[in-house]
């Protein structure tokens, strides 16, 4: 039984590719503070959908109780101020918020988590904030104690130190290995070896492994044992294309306006990258010389041109690897402006599925510890 702790876990999609591989596996905690991913992780991987409503709250003494226990596990977070926002929840809200952090063991703020408290397990799975890396970011950087958002990466190491996972597997946007950053993932790959790890690393694109979206990151994969030698899968021809991943009929919401329209149809095989700010939408112009912003083109006006919109949020999930049974248990408990935003901020599951396939299915792993605990959670 493979154990797991997912850091940075937004919707679980790593959990998601382990799942469908069938390796058994438990996730024993992860740590998240964005809200609504929180909601779609509980959504998705636990029964929260069957039981949020049959959960009573009482006004008074369980609201301490709840805003008092988020607040311990700092969530959420505002981005913009950074502070805990538990007591500003309206009593619905932190009910969910509170039921769902339970049922997903989360262990929070990596800030203010304990290691010595973590439970263990064999594989830390670390997506670290991209904000501060990404070409369309800010570029502050991930300088160890310079505060930005990308810097937590280096509060995984008192994880790592502590707990010795067996694995780690860390993935970011390509330009983390660009000539801003590249001094700063070295640093970080030479702590690793001097704790003990060898590391192995590679960025891969996701239209090379089953999914069409253009999507360069970087992925880690590091070992305790000296001698497993990690390696990357091999690239695969792509045996589908973007239009196989739409919706049939999609609400005229999605379109843009009507004198935006083309002559012929998109007929793209490969999505541009979706980023976490596609909800804000996409000009065509944008689309047409800076490629990027997918756009795609469906109903067909009187005078035969192709009228042009932009992405569902379900097809944007589809092109991050997601079943559609998963997004549809996530867009119960979130709006559509989070859907978007959080396919952005994941990880393809066809990509994660090709990598945890050559490290516990095709090559020959160190045995992991077969005894299961039993990590109970209660309400209160």
């Amino acid at each position: 039984m493979l154990k797991v702790f997912e850091a940075f876990a937004g919707y679980g999609s790593q959990r998601m590719a382990l799942r469908n591989l069938g390796i058994p596996f438990e996730v024993v905690g992860i740590s998240e503070i964005v809200e609504d991913a929180l909601l779609s992780y509980a959504a998705i991987h636990t029964n929260f959908l069957q039981i949020r409503n049959e959960y009573n709250l009482i006004p008074n003494q369980d609201k301490e109780m709840m805003v008092n226990y988020l607040e311990s596990i700092n969530v959420p977070l505002d981005y913009k101020t950074f502070k805990n926002r538990a007591r500003n929840l309206k009593p619905e809200k932190l009910k969910d918020l509170y039921l769902a952090n339970k049922l997903i063991k989360n262990y929070g703020d990596i800030t203010k988590i304990d290691p010595s408290k973590l439970p263990d397990f064999d594989l830390l799975t670390y997506s670290f904030p991209c904000q501060d890396i990404s070409v369309a970011g800010y570029q502050h950087g991930l300088n160890s104690n310079s505060g930005t958002r990308s810097s937590l990466l280096w509060e995984c190491c008192k994880i790592i130190e502590t707990k010795k996972p067996k694995f780690l597997m860390m993935e970011n946007v390509k330009n983390l290995v660009g000539s801003n950053h590249r001094h700063n993932f070295t640093k970080f790959l030479t702590y690793l070896e001097k704790v003990g790890y060898k590391n192995s690393w590679a960025v891969l694109n996701a239209r090379d492994y089953g999914t069409p979206q253009n999507r360069e990151r970087v992925f880690c994969i590091s070992s305790l044992d000296k001698n497993f030698n990690y390696k990357f899968p091999i690239p695969v021809k792509l045996k589908c294309s973007m239009n196989d991943f739409l919706e049939k009929d999609v609400s005229s919401s999605y379109y843009l306006k009507d004198e935006f329209t083309l002559d012929s149809p998109i007929t793209q095989q490969v999505s541009y990258c979706i980023d976490s700010n596609y909800w804000k939408g996409s000009s065509l112009d944008n689309f047409l010389t800076k490629h990027r912003r997918q756009l795609v083109t469906g109903k067909i006006t009187t005078d035969g041109k192709y009228r042009v919109r932009r992405l569902t949020p379900n097809e944007t999930w589809r092109l991050m690897g997601c079943s559609d049974s998963d997004f549809k248990k996530a867009s119960q408990v979130v709006s559509n402006t989070s859907l978007y935003k959080q396919a952005g901020n994941s990880i393809v599951v066809s990509v994660l599925e090709a990598i945890f396939k050559n490290m516990f299915i095709t090559q020959e792993t160190p045995k992991l510890d077969e005894t299961k605990e039993d990590y109970q959670f209660s309400l209160f």
